[in-house]
């Protein structure tokens, strides 16, 4: 039974709805104890079409939310439900794809944006067309690349006659400023274009001439414009070089020097200049060489540290217990002669790996009557490429254009991770596995195959760890411990890798015995590839 006062407030919502106070008649009339009321739905139902109207209104202003929450309050009156179901279906579809349209646009302008900020201007205008003319937004960002485009421009008129009278790094300056802003101008590219080819010009002629030290400043003008240009890359590389052959004279390294400046004739080649220094080191160092085939050399022996020091310095050999020794004219009874410079590594459960022990590396088909250090089972020349130790550089150079790394190219100083094709079925990838040895890798893809089913090489310098880390140069997995193989007086030793003492726990690899070491077997032999006509090469 009602009180008083529910009569009074449903009064009070029929008065309100008669002056057209919509809100506050629904609300009463929705309140809890009322709604089920016969006067209150009464008055619902009266609402309903004035709320589907003032609905519409908002609709037709763009209003969304307020035109479904008045359509909800109509629908409250349980009358005209198929109209408010139209009406509410409209404004969800256009309400979506308004919302579509405003991502859209907010994508469209967060893009423009980073393509202006990224030096791309023409980009950034291209996606600003597709902005509306009303956006106010857009028009800014084109304003901005207006701005930024007059300013390129005027670093460009700047930069013009500076190249003209030869103030090439300041020059490089403006136009590397100007790249920043609009990296795509035409102006921009054609002037650096201009100025790369008057720079690299000037650069190539001191270091014709052996000017070295002034190709070096001529070319750091150009700070990092035309760093993609091949040009620019071969005349950096031949200073390197030429500054590691002038350290390799200077510490009488003859060898080491002629093979820098060989380096940098494939580079650069007809230097005469660099022709000429490459036969007065070859000849230096066959002089040096004969010397120590003379009495000279025999007096060497049993001489003091500092002597065989020095004699070690001038043949280019490092002072170390694992390295070589300098071979003299005769072997004393006592010293095994020294081990081949192919050899190759049997690990039990391990595989096949071919050992090199030069300076230099062959790489060529294994068909033939003189097959190359590393003879594949392929249809490439004879004699196709080499690798050349240099220090701790490896250079690669080939016969005929090759591919590495997806640049074709005859020569190169090959990285870490560089993947070499030489042909359909002569393929590998070049590593260098630990940052604590001059040893490398080659690793033959699955479809390169050589002689004894060999699918490492090991470019031996010194030493090579043997182990199951990623660092390894000859992998074991059932390695305990990681062991280092090293040459010690012409022979391969191998120890197990503990306080860094090369004679601790080492033992002597025999050629064809088989030899166990931190539960590690392994057999070295000589390297031997049968030839087509039954000879061994």
């Amino acid at each position: 039974m009602f009180s008083q006062l529910t009569f009074m407030r449903l009064r009070a919502a029929e008065k309100a709805a008669k002056d057209g106070r919509l809100d506050e008649a629904f609300r009463l009339a929705c309140a809890q104890d009322l709604r089920t009321h016969k006067r209150a739905q009464a008055i619902l139902k009266s609402l309903a079409p004035t709320l589907l109207e003032r609905a519409r209104e908002h609709y037709r202003a763009d209003r969304f939310a307020e035109a479904l929450s008045d359509l909800d309050r109509a629908q409250t009156g349980q009358v005209m439900m198929e109209e408010i179901d139209e009406l509410r279906g409209q404004i969800q579809t256009v309400s979506k794809e308004l919302h579509r349209n405003q991502q859209s646009r907010h994508d469209r302008i967060i893009n423009a944006r980073r393509r202006i900020e990224d030096g791309s201007l023409i980009a950034g205008r291209k996606i600003l067309e597709q902005a509306s003319v009303h956006d106010a937004t857009a028009k800014a960002l084109n304003s901005d690349i207006d701005h930024r485009e007059e300013d390129a421009e005027e670093l460009i008129r700047t930069a013009k006659p500076l190249i003209a009278q030869g103030q090439f790094a300041e020059a490089a300056k403006h136009l590397l400023r100007a790249k920043r802003i609009d990296a795509y101008a035409k102006q921009a590219m054609k002037l650096e274009q201009e100025l790369c080819v008057k720079v690299l010009k000037t650069a190539n002629d001191s270091l014709q001439q052996g000017r070295i030290k002034r190709a070096e400043t001529e070319l750091a003008s150009l700070g990092k414009i035309g760093e993609s240009d091949s040009k620019k890359r071969d005349l950096l590389e031949a200073i390197r070089l030429s500054r590691k052959a002038s350290q390799s004279l200077r510490a009488y390294a003859y060898a080491d020097a002629r093979r820098h400046l060989m380096s940098l004739d494939r580079v650069l080649p007809k230097i005469k200049w660099v022709s000429q220094a490459i036969t007065m080191l070859s000849d230096m160092e066959q002089g040096a060489m004969t010397l120590l085939a003379g009495p000279l050399g025999e007096a060497s022996e049993g001489s003091s540290d500092a002597g065989l020091a020095n004699a070690r310095k001038l043949m280019n050999q490092p002072v170390s217990d694992e390295t070589i020794a300098i071979p003299n004219r005769h072997t004393p009874a006592n010293v095994a002669e020294p081990t081949a410079n192919q050899l190759l590594l049997l690990l039990d459960g391990g595989g096949s790996y071919l050992i090199l022990r030069g300076n230099e590396t062959s790489i060529g088909r294994a068909a033939c009557n003189n097959p190359s250090d590393i003879p594949l089972l392929s249809d490439i020349a004879e004699r196709h490429a080499t690798v050349q130790r240099v220090e701790d550089d490896y250079f690669f150079s080939a016969t005929k254009t090759v591919e590495i790394s997806g640049q074709p190219t005859t020569h190169k100083l090959l990285r870490d991770g560089e993947r070499i094709v030489l042909g359909r079925k002569a393929k590998f990838t070049f590593r260098t596995p630990s940052r604590r040895s001059a040893s490398a890798v080659l690793d033959l893809s699955d479809t390169t195959k050589m002689p004894n089913d060999v699918r490492r090489v090991v470019l031996f310098d010194r030493h090579a760890i043997l182990g199951s880390s990623p660092n390894a140069h000859i992998l074991c997995r059932h390695a305990g411990v990681p062991l280092i193989l090293f040459e010690r007086g012409g022979e391969i030793w191998v120890r197990a890798k503990n306080d860094g003492h090369v004679d601790t726990e080492a033992q002597r690899l025999p050629l064809g015995e088989s030899i166990e070491i931190a539960g590690v077997t392994l057999v070295l032999s000589p390297w031997i590839v049968r030839s087509p006509g039954g000879r061994h090469a």
